[in-house]
């Protein structure tokens, strides 16, 4: 361990000790998400190591309270009844060649206002992919987000594709044992085909994934060098082996009381011991000195002690533990980022639309540099 792991080490130790603190009483479900103070800091680990450290140990002095954010306890509308305008929404089912696998082949494709004018007739546009939550549809991002009214100024072109949801999450893989291609159908058939239908700008593209869709977002623009020149997580797991209980038989993690929600990662990434290097080579954390050249965005919220399930203060609270890891190998990497950290919060879409309306004009400005 060098001096500089050591160094951010006992940072993320002692700040562990301060993000424990639970707030005061929840605010009535149903209340708008509200959001603590907001930290931003922008790191340059190989220009400026000392401000690096001082910016990581900044993030992880952010205490994990309860700022009277709750998830949303109304039923999310369903895919495909949202309002989504039909002169920007294009829903399409992508072509699946012979020997790809997945369970869902639609994308859902968000065109900037004014595409189909006669005069953007031979204007190009950088893509931005986005990708769904475990729990969440491919185009959860236009149903349960402001994204469609906030990109209205967006000069980009958004693309939702499948990546299986519930139980059979595809987790952006191509999976252990065979079941799914999701990987190889999102980089090898998705993003050519986008660039066969639509206007697109050569080499501008850049990837956005929120809570799962983290993992792919990172996974993706570190096994495919050169596709995505920016790449952005929203509360995502930034590292995976938090996931390793999700490996674990059911029927020996029943008697203690632990669930997890699908899917069996033994089928995603294999046994988390004698396949650690497959499950090492879909974690973020390990992945850091591939993203060198990519534009790094990071938000989160910290959470805090309060709910249960997917949607809670508390699964917020654990994501963000997993930021640790990721943030301090950034650091110790020399990989530059920007993060937008808020202090509380829940794991709720409604909660997600203020980091997302700070991180995507920066998304698209830094495909387009």
């Amino acid at each position: 361990m060098t001096p500089f792991t050591r160094a951010v080490a006992t940072l993320g130790a002692l700040a562990g000790l301060a993000l424990t603190a639970a707030g005061a009483g929840s605010t009535a479900v149903g209340a708008v998400p509200a959001e603590g103070a907001v930290s931003v800091v922008t790191s340059d680990p190989a220009r400026n190591p000392v401000g690096a450290l001082t910016s990581y140990a900044r993030l992880m002095a952010i205490p994990s309270l309860d700022s009277g954010a709750v998830p949303d306890s109304r039923a999310p509308r369903e895919s495909g009844s949202d309002p989504c305008p039909p002169d920007r929404c294009v829903d399409r089912r992508v072509p699946v060649p012979a020997g790809v696998k997945v369970s869902d082949n639609r994308v859902r494709i968000l065109l900037p206002t004014g595409y189909s004018a006669p005069r953007n007739a031979g204007r190009r546009y950088p893509v931005i992919m986005l990708l769904n939550g475990a729990r969440g549809q491919y185009d959860g991002w236009s149903v349960k987000s402001e994204i469609v009214e906030m990109s209205r100024r967006w000069p980009a072109i958004l693309v939702m594709p499948a990546g299986g949801t519930g139980d059979l999450a595809g987790m952006f893989s191509d999976w252990h044992d065979g079941s799914y291609d999701w990987e190889t159908f999102h980089t090898k058939v998705v993003v050519p085909w986008v660039d066969r239908t639509f206007r697109t700008l050569p080499g501008a593209r850049g990837i956005a994934g929120a809570s799962m869709g983290g993992i792919g977002a990172f996974t993706y623009a570190a096994h495919h060098p050169g596709m995505f020149k920016a790449v952005l997580s929203i509360s995502g797991d930034v590292d995976t082996t938090s996931l390793a209980t999700g490996a674990v038989a059911p029927d020996l993690l029943g008697p203690l009381g632990v669930s997890f929600p699908g899917p069996d990662l033994r089928r995603v990434w294999g046994d988390p011991v004698r396949d650690r290097a497959n499950w090492d080579f879909h974690n973020p954390t390990k992945l850091v000195d591939r993203l060198r050249g990519v534009e790094v965005l990071v938000t989160s919220g910290t959470g805090f002690s309060g709910g249960s399930g997917i949607y809670s203060g508390t699964f917020e609270r654990n994501l963000w533990n997993t930021h640790r890891t990721f943030l301090a190998a950034l650091t110790e990497a020399g990989i530059p980022y920007r993060a937008r950290v808020s202090v509380g919060g829940v794991h709720d879409w409604r909660y997600f639309n203020r980091p997302l309306r700070w991180a995507a004009p920066r998304l698209i400005a830094a495909v387009l540099r």
